[in-house]
């Protein structure tokens, strides 16, 4: 769509002005630096205190009787993009340093696993025994740039927050639906089975078929609808399904959209599994699944990692997603952007760290203990609340704000891809329209010209959006009616090679049957291909399957002919009807007749049709096959000719005693009019309906000259009846006429007379 276009172009020239006024702070990579340590070491976490770092690593100590502070943590302070080493002031505490000795001395496989910063504590956090959640931890207070010292028990405290921002919740036994194939009804908006062998997905609640539009394998394939292990949440349109079939050990993840009606397994949110902002879908810790359909997955390895915490930027962009392996100490960092709805490229790191400016810094460990490492300085959005940057307060769009700017944007974005979707589905331009005007009604600034008037793409896309709707709804239904026509044909030809038994097959009869079944539905199966939105991959298949049996059974059919008793039936049945023809007594019969001879006449058509286009070696058997049915065909011939003989016969007796009758019942019909004819009106009107009777009569009995003869002969007899009528009707009313004329004038002459008489007396 133009407007689409005109929309992405008007939200770049937005996000430009909305960068300048308000400051933009890109993620870049700013340097690598080393920093070094005393000794060989295994480094396993980063931490900001103000300017300074503190650097947590494992080393081996040999046989040195105790841990000292400076085998664990380093601190460097970082300054004009360098790190420079700190002595260790800022943690010299004598109550930590004895709780710190006592934990060496007494847990001998303790080692440092990772800092954790909740609120404004920092807790150092040990590993003590071979289990990862088997740790202790050291609590401080964070008082600006420095620490105070709180205890020593505070592991309990540590904890990582839900790892899966949604409820699951377990099928029960009210959503069984049985059948033929049973399912479960997940809130009547999906359906699954691991039943039959396999874990399938249905978008119908339809338990006669067992196909759907995802299914894969299962171990145990005799297991019944109770025995799978299922739980499911919804979040948008997106349906979770966490499924456990009969006997297998883990659960298996699937998402399925109803929105597009498609379903994807995707067991990397097992572990952990986040909403994104604004209902945008879910993040995990390999990837992301957006509400739209779209999906990521990166090629990392990212295997048992928890959630730990969520980070926001101030411009309300970016957000910053942890994820943390408790055993290894790997860090995965996503960036999601609301406004490109897409996450920048993954960060596998072993230990990072975010200062107040937005300075990220992380590195990577090696197996292997060493003195000197590499730190990666990256610029990123995501600085503190305290850090300020220069904007332009002057602008009008620092009126409206950062923030909604960076949501309208993010909703525009949204209604872009909407348009921009590969397939559409049910519903799309309703979506489009529904969302493009939604943005419109909630930004009242959206048709300034400071925000470059995106009211006005966004209106050509909602009525663009609406004038689709009706097209779209047509496409649907020629689609709905094409695939159910295709599912129709299907079915046929399921019945008609489900009802073949080639092993059964021992008469003629049979095989003529069953190959007119299979030629007429190859012809349906041609005549989809004429459809709109035909499949032509299933129609092929069809096709291809109808004429394997076809050929199949021409075959068997061949085979079967050879035995010169083959057509025995046909011989008998033909005898059959040449003994009966002298018998019919009237047409009706003859006609039943007529019809079993042209089915036989057509079942040796078939056959002879099927010989003929048959690849046989010996020319031979070809001939004495053709020989044979044309012997038969001859009998079937003269039983048609004796047939129309005798047909014609009795349609000569019948017919010249139906038109006696009919002739009788115009003459009936003549006197009843006559009789009603009361003015000449009525006489042409009863004239017309009798010469359509006449008329009628002729097309019926057109093959017989004489009728012909009497009826034109009956229609003179009838116009000079109903004309003798209507002169005796017409001269009824003159003489009615004249007398009521000479009365009149009776009267009148009265009246005149009258009046003379009055005016002599008055004078």
């Amino acid at each position: 769509l133009n407007e689409s276009r005109e929309l992405r172009t008007r939200l770049g020239k937005l996000n430009a002005a909305r960068k300048e006024v308000f400051g933009a702070v890109e993620t870049k990579l700013l340097s690598s630096q080393r920093i070094s340590t005393d000794n060989n070491c295994v480094p396993r976490d980063v931490v900001p205190i103000g300017d300074e770092v503190i650097f947590g690593y494992n080393v081996f100590v040999g046989l040195r009787a105790e841990t000292a502070l400076e085998d664990v943590f380093a601190i460097y302070r970082r300054k004009d993009g360098t790190f420079a080493p700190r002595p260790l002031d800022l943690i010299r505490n004598a109550e930590f340093e004895s709780d710190f000795k006592n934990l060496y001395r007494f847990y001998r496989r303790t080692v440092f696993a990772k800092f954790s910063t909740i609120g404004h504590h920092l807790y150092m956090i040990f590993r003590v025994g071979r289990n990862a959640a088997d740790v202790k931890a050291f609590k401080w207070l964070i008082r600006g740039d420095s620490l105070q010292y709180v205890d020593g028990r505070s592991e309990h405290e540590c904890v990582f927050p839900s790892q899966h921002q949604f409820e699951w919740r377990r099928a029960t036994q009210d959503m069984f639906r049985e059948g033929k194939n049973p399912h479960i009804s997940i809130e009547d908006r999906v359906f699954v089975e691991t039943v039959g062998g396999d874990l399938t997905v249905k978008i119908e609640d339809n338990t006669e078929t067992g196909e759907g539009i995802y299914s894969e394998p299962v171990d145990n394939k005799d297991q019944t609808l109770s025995d799978a292990e299922i739980h499911y949440a919804v979040v948008g349109n997106v349906i979770l399904l966490k499924i456990r079939p009969y006997e297998e050990k883990r659960f298996r993840y699937i998402l399925y959209n109803e929105k597009i009606q498609k379903a994807r397994r995707i067991d990397a949110i097992e572990q952990a599994c986040i909403l994104l902002p604004e209902d945008h879908g879910l993040i995990f810790p390999k990837g992301y699944y957006l509400q739209t359909g779209e999906f990521k997955q990166f090629e990392i390895q990212a295997d048992d990692m928890v959630f730990e915490k969520r980070l926001d930027s101030p411009n309300g962009e970016d957000y910053l997603y942890v994820f943390h392996n408790r055993d290894t100490g790997v860090y995965v960092l996503l960036s999601y952007n609301i406004i490109e709805q897409k996450v920048g490229t993954p960060v596998v790191c072993n230990g990072y760290s975010l200062f107040h400016d937005g300075t990220l810094i992380y590195f990577r460990a090696d197996d292997e203990a060493k003195k000197h490492h590499v730190i990666q300085v990256w610029q990123t959005p995501y600085y503190g609340p305290d850090f300020s940057i220069p904007v332009r307060q002057e602008s009008e769009l620092y009126k409206i704000g950062n923030r909604d700017i960076v949501r309208c944007m993010a909703e525009c974005t949204e209604v872009m891809t909407l348009i921009g979707q590969e397939e559409t589905y049910m519903n799309l331009y309703l979506d489009i329209a529904r969302k493009a005007g939604e943005v419109q009604d909630a930004y009242f600034w959206i048709g300034s010209a400071e925000t470059f008037n995106l009211a006005e793409p966004l209106e050509g896309i909602t009525q663009a959006a609406r004038a689709a709707v009706e097209e779209y709804e047509k496409v649907v239904r020629t689609r709905e009616n094409t695939r159910g026509e295709i599912d129709r044909v299907g079915g046929n030809v399921r019945e008609i090679v489900t009802g073949l038994d080639y092993e059964a097959l021992d008469e003629i009869h049979e095989f003529v049957e069953h190959l007119t079944q299979l030629r007429s539905i190859r012809g349906e199966i041609i005549s989809l291909r004429d459809l709109r939105y035909a499949d032509a991959e299933m129609i092929d298949s069809l096709e291809k399957e109808v004429a394997e049996h076809t050929e199949r059974l021409s075959q068997l059919c061949v085979e079967f002919l050879l035995a010169p008793q083959s057509l025995d039936p046909y011989r008998t049945s033909a005898a059959e009807q040449k003994r009966q023809v002298p018998e019919l007594k009237t047409v009706a019969e003859a006609r039943q007749l007529q019809q079993q001879v042209a089915q036989t006449a057509a079942d040796l058509e078939m056959l002879t049709d099927v010989v003929s286009n048959l690849r046989i070696e010996d020319a031979t058997q070809t001939i004495a096959i053709i020989d044979n049915i044309s012997l038969v065909y001859s009998q079937v011939n003269q039983v048609k000719s004796a047939l129309g003989n005798k047909l014609t016969e009795l349609g000569t007796i019948e017919g010249q005693a139906e038109f006696s009758s009919q002739l009788k019942l115009i003459d009936q019909s003549v006197i009843s009019y006559l009789d009603v004819c009361d003015t000449p009106e009525k006489c042409q009107e009863y004239l017309t309906k009798v010469m359509v009777q006449v008329e009628t009569l002729e097309s019926r009995f057109a093959d017989f000259e004489d009728f012909v003869v009497q009826l034109a002969e009956k229609r003179e007899e009838l116009c000079d009846a109903f004309e003798s009528r209507k002169l005796q009707l017409v001269g009824r009313r003159n003489q009615r006429a004249s007398a009521l004329m000479a009365s009149a004038e009776r009267v009148l002459k009265g009246i005149a007379n009258r009046a003379r008489n009055r005016k002599q007396q008055a004078k």
